[in-house]
């Protein structure tokens, strides 16, 4: 298997915990802010044993890295802080759904900024983006409708 596989898997399943683990922080009723503050906290640590158990060593750009890290985290904790906040008021399924679909911006923005090729399947995936989306919002209107 080519290590390249390898990790997809490690973030596909790393993932998918992430989704579950937020949804049972959230039946446990715990606050998103100190969840999001803790699961950072590890997060950290895990990366600096990592990068201290591969030996690896600074590169000359570490301060560039740590000045684009910034936007990178902040990106991320508010994210998550917006995904726990989802799901106390909808569906997990709906909640991962949409997000997994938001893949589509980044796509959008390599396909502009870096000219990557687009072929008839990523266009036609790009496509279904918001056909999806909207098909959650009708699902969701639906149920609404449906409770009363």
């Amino acid at each position: 298997m080519n290590e390249g596989y390898l990790y997809v898997v490690l973030a596909l399943l790393s993932f998918s915990a992430l989704g579950v683990f937020h949804k049972l922080a959230d039946t446990l009723r715990c606050r998103p802010s100190p969840v999001n503050a803790l699961l950072y906290a590890w997060s950290l640590l895990f990366a600096g044993i990592t990068v201290t158990l591969r030996h690896a060593d600074p590169s000359p750009e570490a301060g560039g890295i740590a000045l684009l890290a910034i936007p990178f985290g902040i990106s991320a904790s508010v994210a998550i802080l917006a995904f726990q906040a989802g799901i106390r008021h909808g569906d997990i399924a709906t909640s991962w759904l949409a997000i997994n679909l938001s893949s589509g911006i980044p796509t959008v923005a390599s396909i502009v900024i870096y000219h990557e090729p687009v072929g008839w399947k990523r266009a036609t995936a790009l496509l279904l983006i918001p056909v999806s989306m909207a098909l959650l919002w009708k699902d969701k209107r639906d149920a609404e409708v449906k409770r009363g």
